[in-house]
């Protein structure tokens, strides 16, 4: 294991922080904003609010204030983006492309985060960059193994879920799910229930191949 790794692991700085939740902010945004914009070329044409309309021609976000405020802004421009995206799309189709474009998103991210941290092909370290890469997010995690579940990641604590709609959690939490790919393709990660949907946590399942 990587020094930087076990590092942060033990003590991640505020500006590490920050820095994190700046690049998973213009990441995740772009890619919605350009899914929109790819996917309804007469956008103008629409029945849309100039607020709406100005979400789209952000190029930068810029995320002002301590870690709680900014993933308050963040949460709630995902909430903005995916409204309108299924205003234009319809829900089916914005659900579904939401999510990969998230999917992909995610996985560039984490393929960048791991070489940043150093992250090895193990299971222990793959958790370890998601603890660090979560905490940033306000978002705790324990990993539970059972013969008839396998490995299943809980979400018990997720700061976001304060802010996010059912639809945003939906399509946001692909974004997580590719993180885990990026960090190690070998590994796949699926949610399968939500705090935003009144559940007591969140719950992801865990495949691997060949990892110890």
């Amino acid at each position: 294991m990587g020094f930087k790794l076990r590092l942060l692991s033990w003590w991640t700085p505020k500006w590490f922080q920050k820095r994190g939740l700046d690049e998973l902010t213009s990441s995740t945004v772009q890619g919605l904003q350009e899914l929109i914009l790819n996917e309804t070329p007469e956008l103008e044409k629409l029945p849309l609010t100039t607020p709406e309309l100005s979400q789209l021609k952000t190029s930068k976000i810029i995320l002002k204030g301590n870690l709680k405020e900014k993933r308050k802004y963040m949460a709630e421009t995902h909430n903005k983006l995916v409204e309108l995206m299924i205003k234009t799309l319809g829900k089916e189709k914005a659900i579904t492309l939401g999510r990969e474009a998230m999917s992909s998103a995610g996985l560039s991210l984490g393929q960048k985060f791991k070489k940043m941290l150093g992250v090895g092909d193990s299971l222990e370290e793959v958790i370890l960059a998601a603890k660090i890469l979560y905490n940033v997010l306000g978002i705790e995690f324990t990993i539970k193994e059972s013969e008839e579940e396998g490995l299943v990641m809980i979400v018990h604590r997720c700061l976001l879920a304060e802010y996010y709609t059912h639809d945003t959690c939906l399509v946001l939490s692909a974004a997580d799910e590719g993180v885990v790919q990026g960090l190690n393709p070998r590994i796949n990660m699926k949610f399968t229930e939500r705090i935003t949907e009144e559940a007591p946590c969140c719950l992801a399942s865990i495949c691997m191949e060949g990892i110890n």
